[in-house]
């Protein structure tokens, strides 16, 4: 997550500001980390000269979602309708809030090694084992062959893709995700290991896919009605 502050040297709600950036990255438990650009040096990008002094950019995003003011001091609508110079700590503590790109496909990417752990065969198959056998004997891996060890090493992937779904949810798509994924990871069990079905197994690994990108997929951002 990319966190910027724009502003002009003379503006006084600079220090006030950074004091609302401390206190929100402190209210969600992350170390405060931002990038600040004074819009008239040499240095700083083409975008900081469009907006007014304070701005807080998020991901490149205005963290009120207004269009660039140009060269102006900004006032912020805060609680209660009152007027400020500082933009308010919920605006600034929502926009940091926000899912990044990483953070919404974090169960996508979980779901790869779930699916290719149950892909794998349990014992000795006569058609595939020597060159499943050979692979992962390369890689030191040859005991996942066997249902002792695979049947943990897909619980410990399945567990951190479900995990995944559930972390921060409500800045996502809720907990519907979590909750198919669930419901797919009981399937994808079933048919791996208890009652061994291709078709069981795969309509398992449908579903947890399925929440995968469900889980991933943007919310769509509502404006707020202007006033």
């Amino acid at each position: 997550m990319t966190v910027e502050l724009i502003y002009d040297q003379s503006c006084p709600n600079v220090e006030a500001t950074r004091a609302a950036l401390l206190r929100a990255f402190a209210k969600l438990g992350r170390p405060p980390r931002w990038t600040e650009w004074e819009r008239s040096a040499p240095g700083s990008p083409t975008y900081a000269r469009t907006y007014g002094s304070p701005t807080i950019l998020v991901d490149g995003q205005d963290i009120t979602r207004d269009e660039p003011s140009g060269e102006s001091c900004r006032v912020y609508m805060g609680a209660g309708g009152m007027l400020g110079g500082v933009p308010p700590l919920d605006k600034i503590v929502d926009a940091l809030s926000q899912p990044t790109a990483v953070s919404r496909f974090r169960g996508l990417f979980a779901a790869v090694p779930t699916a290719g752990t149950f892909l794998l065969p349990i014992g000795t198959c006569p058609a595939c084992w020597p060159a499943y056998s050979a692979f992962l004997g390369t890689l030191g891996l040859g005991f996942l062959l066997s249902e002792r060890y695979l049947l943990p090493v897909a619980g410990v992937f399945l567990a951190a893709t479900l995990a995944a779904f559930a972390y921060r949810a409500s800045a996502r798509r809720g907990y519907g995700p979590f909750l198919v994924g669930v419901a797919s990871a009981t399937i994808a069990v079933v048919g791996k290991f208890l009652f061994p079905s291709a078709l069981i197994l795969y309509l398992g690994l449908t579903g947890l896919f399925a929440a995968a990108v469900w889980n991933a997929w943007p919310r769509r951002q509502i404006a707020p009605c202007p006033r």
